[in-house]
């Protein structure tokens, strides 16, 4: 039962020292939250492997993001644990929900695998991130919406994305590329 109460005034602490994170004066890089490391560390990984590109636009914004999702996926642990009585694995897949809701997909990752699958060729993570930092390219991204793998406008999308692969490799300018495409269609 000790174990418990414990873990009740870890969880409190770490509240209180999240929310002073909106204090001017405390540096964002200096706030240690231990409880939270490993959830932390978890989707610190998983953001530097599939959204690369959400550190590279907004650190600040990524480093207050990881933190607040890993509490919620504390928090959610701990309340399935000791409130719900759940055991070990299921707590941890809902942890796990909580932490990596609306990361499934991964766009940076997409445009690997079409590269691949289209040119043979395989570009690394930075490249996939220059391609995707062209607000056109993100753009195109959130007209189909994440759930696009698989479905029959997946299509539409690798056909809009082409050009700037394409141009990433080189061949050429994804708007006159887009252009040609165009009039060959038109007269196919």
């Amino acid at each position: 039962m000790q174990e418990n109460k414990n873990e009740s005034v870890r969880y409190y602490t770490t509240w209180a020292i999240f929310s002073s994170r909106n204090d001017e004066k405390k540096n964002i890089d200096m706030i240690e939250i231990n409880e939270f490391d490993y959830f932390q560390q978890r989707l610190w990984e998983y953001i530097d492997d599939y959204h690369p590109y959400k550190i590279k636009d907004d650190k600040e914004g990524t480093v207050d993001f990881v933190v607040s999702r890993s509490i919620l996926a504390y928090k959610s642990y701990f309340d399935s644990s000791y409130l719900q009585g759940l055991n070990g694995i299921e707590c941890m897949e809902i942890a796990n929900n909580t932490l990596f809701t609306d990361l499934h997909f991964s766009p940076i990752t997409y445009l690997i695998e079409i590269c691949i699958d289209l040119h043979g060729y395989e570009m690394d993570k930075d490249e996939a991130c220059d391609i995707y930092s062209n607000q056109k390219v993100r753009d195109i991204f959130e007209k189909y919406g994440q759930d696009i793998e698989g479905d029959d406008k997946e299509y539409l999308l690798i056909e809009e994305l082409e050009p700037y692969l394409k141009m990433y490799e080189g061949k050429g300018d994804p708007e006159i590329i887009a252009r040609q495409e165009t009039v060959r269609g038109l007269f196919s």
